[in-house]
């Protein structure tokens, strides 16, 4: 068995497997063009590789996605191998392929000095307990809108990329008080913001949208929020405020909750970090786990214990 880069003619092999589990109703050709774009943001090219495990005689066995996230887990700083899209064709399952797969990329990992490996587990904790994962807990909430009579006299327009830096200062300071975050820099939000803009974009017309906002003073976006729309509501994929109260990403969604005062105010569903505040304009219901697990294992030689409020991470870093 090899383990190889998936490229080329290989790599729509592997999409041609991943396909039928993963195109959340993009065609296979909007699917391909998803992931090739993935690929060439700056960070992408850098960050995101797809392998996959071979045999002479029986081909394609596994695949996987692996990203390299800069993250802090306490007072240490290093990077977190990123596990996705692990995938075992169904004439090879059973035979342990995807979990050889999994440590020859960790092992890779931990030689080149990755702190832990993460992924989002969408079977449960089980198998991937099995494989030194353990489970990291977070909150998926309700965000209610306190309506008012007209929208908040505040100015909130498009983001743009000339706001990341201050969106990166932000996450920084949000991010401070927890046990483990993401360490974001301006490529990693471009690559977050153009994943979800190029799904979107891909999707059948008008069934998905992402919008990205921000409020500014003196030219600086002091507060932002990214939310992506499809026909059940509204996800919260980030957000962030200089304000310690929060009030000026609360008084963003009044806004955006005003546009069409017609229609019922949307659900809005999210990632809450708990060591985010809650804005005054908000309120936070149905806390409930996510569908999708995260779990982390240690590469190095770390120790940690994470309760609810230790870890901070958004929707929008999901992979």
């Amino acid at each position: 068995m090899r383990l190889v880069v998936a490229e080329g003619e290989l790599l729509e092999r592997v999409l041609d497997s991943t396909y039928p589990v993963w195109n959340d109703g993009l065609s296979r050709q909007a699917y391909s063009q998803w992931n090739t774009a993935q690929l060439r943001t700056p960070w992408g090219r850098e960050r995101l590789t797809r392998f996959a495990l071979l045999d002479e005689n029986a081909g394609l066995l596994a695949s996987l996605k692996r990203y390299r996230y800069d993250v802090r887990l306490g007072a240490r700083e290093g990077w977190m191998c990123g596990i996705g899209a692990v995938l075992t064709p169904p004439d090879h399952r059973g035979k342990g392929h995807g979990g050889a797969l999994i440590e020859q990329v960790l092992a890779n990992a931990q030689r080149e000095g990755a702190l832990v490996a993460g992924l989002f587990s969408e079977i449960g904790e089980g198998y991937y307990a099995r494989l030194g994962f353990a489970r990291v807990p977070m909150d998926e909430v309700t965000v209610n809108v306190t309506v008012k009579d007209g929208a908040p006299a505040m100015l909130v327009r498009a983001g743009t990329e000339r706001d990341y830096d201050a969106i990166c200062a932000m996450h920084a300071t949000r991010a401070a008080a927890a046990t483990f975050a993401l360490r974001r820099d301006p490529p990693a939000l471009h690559y977050a913001l153009a994943k979800k803009r190029l799904f979107a974009g891909l999707s059948a017309p008008g069934t998905r949208q992402l919008e990205f906002f921000v409020a500014e003073e003196g030219a600086s976006a002091v507060a932002y929020v990214v939310l992506s729309q499809n026909q059940y509501g509204w996800t919260l994929e980030e957000a962030g405020d200089r304000d310690p109260a929060g009030a000026r990403l609360g008084g963003m969604l009044q806004v955006l909750a005003a546009r069409e005062p017609s229609q019922r105010a949307p659900l809005i569903r999210a990632w809450w970090p708990r060591s985010f505040p809650v804005p005054p304009q908000l309120s936070l219901s149905r806390r409930t786990d996510p569908k999708d697990i995260f779990m982390l294992r240690p590469l190095q030689d770390v120790l940690y214990e994470f309760g609810a409020g230790d870890v901070f991470y958004w929707r929008s870093d999901y992979f």
